[in-house]
């Protein structure tokens, strides 16, 4: 599927005509969250919702298409973007090597076996004569981790003659919502193979990879994993079953341990125990491993058992965290954010919670503070159990400050501004297109007062997208429901004038992802040379992205 992706799109790489010259002393990126550009109707909530404003400024902006996925973002050819990669990316100017392809090429050339942190948590397993859990997303989606690196792992344990307790999280999001039966079965069948490790629980994403402060979901995946809960199963493939005759799926899957046919809990996590966390990304990693690693830890009673853990994780999932890494983080000296605060210019960046971390962390090359002259505003995201309930979520609190704040440009000064919203990533990721297509049609609404108010300044707005997700809600090879994101191009946008939102009697305005052949002229990379060169501001030798209005 994903080679046949870009055949409905030129190409295009040059441009023989003069490029463009805008110079703004103020720019406003907006990120639409997995809203990825392709032709096909069927179960694209782009193309069906009524989004007159973004098609207008497709029509009459400066438009074309940028790569967000596979190589073209650092990850392994064929594997889809994510909000953290894409931000990652557009943020730095380069393209930025992942974690993924980087545990990948460690395990395939043996540099896995042998990476110091690792040998010596081998070490420490042996020395303390306690269990080792192996901890982590049970999934071949490959945007948070993988399963193949839990099979690398206990393919280790095997060698070090150590069977590991394993505590899986199923997915439903990055990979198909009822696919999680499938891979227990394939975890069982390692365990047979190998001869070592037992299943000792079982927890959804939604409880055990919450990052929205929703500790209520982390506690509930804690308590399983420590065995301090009474929902506990013998059978982990009919518990799965189960949850799927119920109404449930992987994601939504209620946390339970897992007990011999005696009763007798198979493996909680107890004091002294040695914990490897085997996810990579950084975001939805972090609330569970607080759980287990600060002392200080308020947010909900922790087991008093459970402490002096040897705790591992697979990368650095925060400054600070008491934890052993295994692939520490590679920084990003020169973001775009360090460049424009070193011009002692101001920036803003706001986002609802589901996205905060992408429009800081994220997009500032993996730097947790603010710069001089950076504020940060995050708004809640609503507590609800499906976001289709609330397709609005919280777009339009989000839209209000930054029109606010534009409003008083005056007062604060910003040269740069970002705002993500999440929507159509949140909505896409929950299958339901109804909901999706109204999401899109108000988030339609919120992007022309943020691109008026912009423009009102004097400024210019870019429009782009971190990787796709909702323009394809229906597998086209199986007729299901799709949840998971997208290799396809994301739209790329420079509106720079009132002329550009203003419609015309002749205007010929095409609905935005159809109706015009647009090249795909770039990559996310290519976003941060972009802005720097409309604010005036050379980009620096680190970043290998190109300026697109050379080629626009």
């Amino acid at each position: 599927m994903f080679n046949k992706i870009f055949s409905l799109f030129k190409i295009g790489l040059f441009k023989e005509s003069e490029p463009l010259k805008i110079r703004k002393d103020l720019v406003t990126l907006i990120v639409l969250d997995g809203f990825g550009i392709y032709p096909d109707p069927l179960g694209n909530s782009i193309v069906q919702a009524k989004t007159p404003f973004l098609d207008t400024i497709w029509s009459k902006g400066h438009s074309t298409l940028l790569y967000a996925s596979g190589t073209h973002v650092g990850l392994p050819e064929g594997e889809f973007g994510n909000s953290e990669v894409g931000h990652l990316n557009m943020g730095s100017g380069q393209v930025v090597y992942q974690s993924l392809p980087r545990i990948n090429d460690a395990i395939k050339s043996g540099r896995f076996d042998k990476n110091p942190v690792l040998r010596k948590t081998f070490e420490e397993v042996k020395k303390r004569g306690t269990d080792l859990h192996l901890m982590g997303i049970l999934s071949n989606g490959g945007v948070h981790g993988h399963i193949n690196h839990l099979f690398a792992l206990m393919e280790i344990c095997k060698k070090e003659e150590i069977s590991p307790m394993i505590h899986i999280f199923l997915d439903g999001r990055d990979t198909n919502y009822n696919l999680g039966k499938s891979f227990v079965e394939e975890l069982l069948n390692k365990i047979t193979e190998l001869g070592i490790g037992r299943i000792a629980s079982i927890s959804g994403r939604w409880y055990a990879m919450d990052r929205d402060r929703k500790w209520d979901r982390t506690e509930v995946a804690y308590n399983a994993m420590v065995g301090n809960t009474d929902k506990v199963i013998s059978d982990p493939l009919k518990a799965v079953q189960d949850a799927y005759d119920a109404g449930l799926n992987d994601e939504t899957f209620y946390p339970v341990a897992v007990s011999d046919r005696e009763g007798e809990l198979i493996g909680p996590i107890r004091e002294d125990d040695v914990v490897l966390f085997y996810n990579f990304r950084e975001d939805r990693a972090r609330q569970i491993t607080k759980s287990f690693v600060l002392k200080n830890f308020s947010y909900f009673h922790t087991d008093q058992n459970v402490k002096n853990l040897y705790f591992v994780t697979m990368t650095g999932y925060e400054d600070g965290l008491p934890t052993k890494v295994i692939f520490p983080p590679k920084k990003i000296e020169e973001s775009l954010a360090r460049i424009i605060s070193a011009k002692e210019l101001n920036q803003f960046h706001i986002s609802e919670t589901e996205k905060y971390m992408h429009v800081t962390y994220f997009l500032n090359g993996g730097i947790e503070d603010p710069h001089p002259g950076e504020d940060f505003f995050n708004v809640p995201s609503p507590n609800v159990p499906n976001y289709a309930d609330t397709p609005k979520m919280s777009a339009q609190e989000t839209t209000d400050e930054l029109v606010d704040r534009l409003k008083k440009n005056h007062q604060f000064k910003y040269s740069f501004a970002i705002i993500n919203y999440a929507n159509p990533d949140m909505l896409g990721h929950t299958g339901d297109l109804k909901s999706t297509i109204q999401a899109n049609e108000f988030v339609d609404n919120c992007v022309e007062r943020v691109v008026t108010e912009t423009l009102n300044q004097g400024g210019c707005a870019i429009i782009t997208a971190d990787h796709g997700n909702c323009e394809t809600m229906i597998d086209r090879d199986t007729g299901e429901v799709n949840t998971y994101h997208t290799g396809n191009p994301v739209p790329f946008i420079i509106v720079e004038s009132l002329d550009q939102i203003r419609l015309k009697k002749n205007d010929s305005i095409c609905k935005i992802g159809t109706g015009r052949e647009a090249p795909v002229t770039g990559m996310l990379a290519d976003v941060a040379p972009t802005i720097l060169a409309i604010l005036g501001i050379d980009k620096p030798e680190s970043m290998s992205g190109l300026d697109l209005l050379k080629v626009l």
